[in-house]
């Protein structure tokens, strides 16, 4: 059985909230299998799709003990996900200008987990040992990455790296991906509401407690 693009498309939409240019750029990349060309449109093969949907968010267990270095896959990062492992890792290596202190967190933790994600999925998973100036050093994995493999992460929309358990300076917003997503939302509308409604009343009170001239 076969899913049109554009089905695939509404589908990640609706359940997992993706844009719809985020959805087919995981569908690009393979995520949910090789894609079928049929005159004009594409298809992807249901079973394969639904493999995707079912893939399980990686445990907060697995985060806390490895506190990952959490890399997102960026437009510039053309990720082969059939390609070799040494192959994705040049891709992922190339051109990240991390801070100092996070270059020093980086020696002082150093092998340190790499998980990249896409759509906050989970594509690719290395041993961070260390920077080349402006590029990461990697090596094949060790065991931990059987935690984080064929799984989704519960991160925030942001730049294009974090360090999972690092302080934040600013307050992060569930990624859509994450199962606090929708109530995070519904929160910053009835804040919205109320703050809406406190100066409201603020500039009623003023206008009815100030005095006539």
């Amino acid at each position: 059985m076969w899913i049109t693009t554009t089905e695939a498309v509404l589908r990640l939409a609706d359940l997992h909230l993706l844009g719809e240019a985020q959805a087919k750029r995981v569908l690009r990349a393979g995520l949910a299998g090789p894609r079928h060309r049929v005159g004009a449109a594409y298809f992807y093969e249901n079973e394969r799709f639904q493999e995707l949907l079912a893939r399980p968010r990686c445990s907060d267990e697995a985060l806390d003990r490895w506190r990952p270095f959490i890399a997102r896959v960026g437009r510039q990062r053309p990720l082969d996900l059939n390609a070799t492992w040494e192959e994705q890792a040049a891709v992922m290596a190339a051109h990240w200008r991390l801070p100092l202190l996070t270059a020093f967190q980086i020696a002082a933790r150093k092998p340190l987990p790499l998980v990249a994600t896409l759509g906050a999925w989970a594509v690719f998973v290395a041993d961070l040992v260390g920077l080349d100036r402006a590029d990461l050093r990697l090596e094949p994995p060790g065991i931990w990455a059987e935690d984080f493999t064929n799984t989704w992460l519960p991160i925030e929309n942001g730049p294009a790296w974090t360090m999972w358990g690092a302080p934040v300076t600013t307050l992060p917003r569930a990624d859509p991906l994450s199962a606090h997503y929708s109530q995070q939302l519904e929160a910053d509308r009835e804040a919205r509401r109320l703050r809406s409604t406190a100066r409201r009343r603020a500039l009623a009170r003023t206008l009815f407690t100030e005095p006539l001239e």
